[in-house]
């Protein structure tokens, strides 16, 4: 059976497109993305592909189609950046705040794929009271694409972090593509069975944490020998490419002031949750719950979202296991933002979750 051919938009680290590889069948003809470290974790990653390293609005038609190795595109997947959209009624305007989303809309214009997957924050939703939400769609509509879209909850899909997205499909068939079925639910409902269907208990973070090496401040490195899988979601994340391996694992290090706040800092609890002398002003920091899938994976974990059982924010690893990346799965850049492109926390905390992206890639094979 021949490969579904894929274009991944916005592409930064490859989540999306580590997905669409588990799911098997598919092939990434190229991606894009302007930063070039983040380019650089794609290719190392995704050596059979091609991600280059271009502002977007720069690729020329001729470019694309070039790009495309004369193959035919099948299904385009991406988030552009949407905040503060622009708008003129229900229509987007050429306003420089649209341009990432129009450039979307143009290669999809040009490449002309049966489906394509577009994901972004839950609040896109609400923005401007649901009229961005309603411009992007006569935009889809527009290139003759019919619609559905639902926040989807990442912890649904296997991924120990309960991170809403959300998720539209666009089809060139005349049918709306409905959303995957959840495979996880919280651990009562799977207890319970309510839903009449074999549903798995949510990963936990103790579920993704267990096997890792225990980390001190300051310790750890970019590449290192992992510790055999005790679960069987580290089993499925373990690795394929240098199985084995574990990169990505360096703590940094706090002040003892800032190690006894986090100390006293319960699983679960925030800022709030401690005695008025440890509190700062800061109250986005949070303790994870081994006991539940994550909150929301940030850019900022290694001071916003602290490990359950150490007084430190979390390693690039923890935090990609959170967003289930494979083990060997490597980050390249810098830890601090003083460098001129994006750190490995940003790629990790603005990846879209590969398992989740993989529940996609599965469902819409059916409707190619």
């Amino acid at each position: 059976m021949p490969s579904i051919n894929t274009v991944d938009l916005f592409c930064g680290a490859g989540g999306f497109t580590e997905g669409f590889r588990k799911a098997g069948g598919y092939e990434t003809v190229f991606a894009i993305d302007f930063d070039k470290q983040a380019v650089d974790t794609f290719n190392y990653n995704h050596s059979a592909s091609s991600a280059y390293c271009r502002d977007i609005a720069s690729v020329s038609r001729e470019e694309i189609v070039e790009m495309t190795k004369a193959k035919h595109v099948d299904v385009v997947i991406g988030g552009p950046p949407c905040q503060g959209f622009s708008l003129a009624g229900l229509r987007l305007p050429d306003d420089p705040k649209n341009q990432l989303f129009k450039e979307y809309v143009r290669f999809i214009r040009i490449l002309q794929p049966e489906i394509f997957v577009f994901e972004n924050v839950s609040g896109i939703m609400s923005m401007q009271g649901g009229l961005a939400l309603e411009a992007i769609c006569n935009e889809f509509s527009r290139e003759g694409y019919e619609l559905s879209y639902q926040i989807l909850n990442s912890a649904d899909y296997g991924v120990p972090q309960a991170r809403p997205r959300f998720i539209m499909i666009g089809s060139r068939s005349g049918k709306r593509i409905p959303m995957p079925t959840p495979t996880h639910t919280n651990k009562i409902d799977a207890e319970l069975d309510l839903f009449h269907e074999k549903r798995a208990s949510h990963i936990t973070v103790k579920d993704a944490f267990s096997s890792l090496p225990i980390l001190e401040q300051s310790q750890g490195a970019e590449v290192s020998e992992n510790l055999p899988p005790l679960n069987s979601y580290q089993q499925l994340i373990f690795g394929t490419r240098q199985p084995g391996a574990i990169y990505n694992h360096r703590a940094t290090s706090h002040s003892q002031r800032i190690i006894d706040r986090y100390a006293a800092m319960p699983q679960g609890g925030d800022i709030r949750s401690l005695p008025p002398e440890l509190r700062t002003k800061k109250n986005n920091v949070y303790r994870l719950n081994e006991k539940l899938p994550a909150r929301t994976v940030t850019c900022n974990f290694r001071t916003d979202i602290l490990h359950p059982w150490q007084p430190r924010g979390l390693t690039t690893r923890e935090a990609a296991r959170l967003q289930s990346f494979d083990d060997d799965y490597r980050f390249f850049g810098n830890l601090t933002r003083k460098a001129r492109y994006v750190t490995q926390d940003d790629q990790v905390g603005n990846a879209v979750p590969p398992l989740l992206a993989m529940a996609l890639a599965q469902h819409i094979k059916d409707y190619l």
